[in-house]
């Protein structure tokens, strides 16, 4: 599975609610959904084949210079993140 790197692309772009889907949470430059828990089938088993979501992937390389600053931003978001978060498998506890 991969971890979301809460870029916002999906949820901006490809919601199965709608476009944005409206239970986006902004943090700084990080989205989160607001109802991760309950959120519909399609978004629980959106996925990509690699360890981290390559459309977030693909903007931080575009946003970043280095791969030391990905990794910081990555943290950032981890630290950001709704209490409950657990990343790597990208559920509330």
């Amino acid at each position: 599975m991969s971890s979301c790197l809460h870029c916002g692309d999906c949820c901006l772009r490809m919601s199965p609610i709608s476009n944005p889907c409206p239970h986006i949470l902004k943090k700084r430059d990080f989205f989160f959904c607001k109802q991760y828990t309950i959120r519909p089938t399609q978004c629980k088993n959106h996925n990509f084949d690699s360890r981290f979501c390559p459309i977030g992937l693909d903007k931080l390389k575009n946003k970043f210079h280095n791969m030391v600053e990905i990794a910081q931003h990555i943290d950032e978001g981890q630290r950001l993140a709704p209490k409950g978060w657990k990343e790597g498998k990208n559920a509330y506890l």
